[in-house]
């Protein structure tokens, strides 16, 4: 099969004026399975094996409420292994704990075993919430499994803000990112940090999701192990060369979750930056969207990016399959054709720069800018209002009112505000269909 995973893109104005020293650009990258791809899968099929570790926080700020629900969460979760795959659990606090080692899921009473193990996690329960060793343990576990087509997941649970040295625990993260093992991290409460947590998962592309109420954390922890379990690709890059006299400008993932990668920096000479993207699990879309500026030229069809997209599918015997597209823009002196904007690209870049000005947000209240900081919320509320959001419009308004009486924001307050950031709207990027793409 040829492009078994699928690249495509679209440029916000396609067509560039000869007349103009300078045109900013902004580019969607799009990649998702391809057609045969996505019909793979299903409990006799499995696309792929999962080698799961469950990363379990056991400190002394949970709750009772909140450790009854998080073991009923992990064991339910747990359901969606199918026999061949690997399950690890972890707890930790303080130090870390073998709950349960990695275990090869032969039947369902292999998870009955689990289960049993994960009910009495809250016997390890005290101390601090050193999220470093429970990540270190549960990686050495990962990559003491042979790899037999799998893709390693760790999937961490946590109430609080982390203790002991954070940057320890960020330098491990990126470490375990590098052998291919991919983070995401679930948590709850008004001590959760949602802003470190999506630095720790960045490493590895991974997700970052927050649950507002208890008893939401079975169905969101049952849907994460779900989704998974859906991988169809595993060790997949995007790769963009930039043409000489192209500057790169911002990098943002826009789908599924969104977040601002930050600006991207070309290194000296080579003009090639690699975006990872981890697994691509069979019914998901991938997107990421970049911004250029590029110089006046003489009339005619240029290549500003050359996207190569990297990918393993081991259920097809594929190793270091590619696809590759060459990002185009039309340079004209026709004012009709110059004038054209596509939308679909505007509304993305309109969702995922909201990210990028929650950072600014952050950064400027941290340095009690005030007068920035108030320029913001309102930034941010029109924002929202153009995209049709009156809630979200409110509660930057509200979040303005508390700032300009408190001076602060709560860490609650703030979780709220980035989660919200990260979530898609329907009028996104669709599923692109492979035969308009072979």
């Amino acid at each position: 099969m040829a492009e078994e995973i699928l690249l495509d893109y679209v440029v916000d104005r396609p067509n560039v004026s000869i007349s103009q020293d300078e045109t900013d650009l902004k580019v969607l990258l799009k990649v998702n399975a391809s057609n045969a791809l996505r019909s793979m899968g299903g409990d006799s099929e499995p696309a792929l094996s999962t080698n799961m570790a469950l990363v379990l926080d056991v400190s002394s700020s949970m709750r009772a409420q909140e450790m009854g629900a998080l073991k009923e969460a992990a064991s339910a979760a747990i359901d969606q292994l199918r026999p061949g795959d690997y399950i690890t659990v972890v707890a930790f606090q303080s130090v870390a704990y073998d709950i349960v080692e990695p275990t090869l899921v032969v039947d369902r009473s292999t998870l009955a075993d689990v289960r049993k193990k994960i009910e009495i996690i809250d016997e390890f329960q005290g101390g601090g919430t050193d999220m470093e060793y429970g990540i270190e343990k549960a990686a050495d576990h990962l990559l003491s499994v042979p790899d037999r087509n799998q893709v390693r997941k760790l999937i961490v649970f946590t109430d609080g803000q982390v203790t002991g040295v954070p940057e320890n625990c960020l330098m491990k993260a990126a470490e375990v990112s590098m052998k291919g093992i991919g983070i995401d991290a679930l948590g709850f409460g008004k001590e959760f940090d949602y802003k470190f947590m999506q630095r720790l998962v960045s490493y590895s592309n991974g997700f970052t999701e927050y649950v507002e109420r208890p008893d939401d954390i079975r169905k969101v922890f049952q849907q994460r192990v779900q989704n998974v379990t859906n991988a169809v690709a595993k060790n997949v890059s995007l790769e963009l060369t930039f043409t000489p006299q192209i500057r790169a400008n911002r990098g943002y993932r826009f789908s599924p979750e969104i977040s601002y990668l930050g600006k991207m920096k070309l290194p000296g000479d080579v003009r090639t930056i690699s975006i990872p993207i981890g697994s691509v699990e069979k019914d998901k879309e991938y997107a990421y969207l970049v911004t250029v500026t590029v110089p006046s030229r003489e009339a005619g069809k240029v290549r500003i990016i050359k996207a190569e997209l990297v990918y393993d599918v081991p259920a097809l015997g594929v190793t270091q399959g590619s696809s590759t597209q060459s990002v185009v823009v039309n340079y004209t002196d026709d004012p009709q054709a110059i004038a054209q904007i596509n939308g679909e690209v505007e509304k993305a870049f309109d969702e995922a720069e909201i990210g990028r000005l929650i950072e600014e947000l952050d950064s400027s209240m941290d340095k009690q800018e005030h007068q920035h900081a108030a320029m913001l919320f309102d930034i941010l509320s029109e924002r929202y209002r153009e995209l049709g959001d009156a809630e979200m419009a409110g509660h930057y308004q509200t979040l303005k009112s508390k700032y300009a009486n408190a001076g602060s924001l709560s860490q609650e307050d703030m979780n709220y505000t980035r989660h919200r950031s990260t979530q898609k709207r329907d009028s996104g990027v669709q599923l692109v269909d492979a035969s308009s793409l072979i």
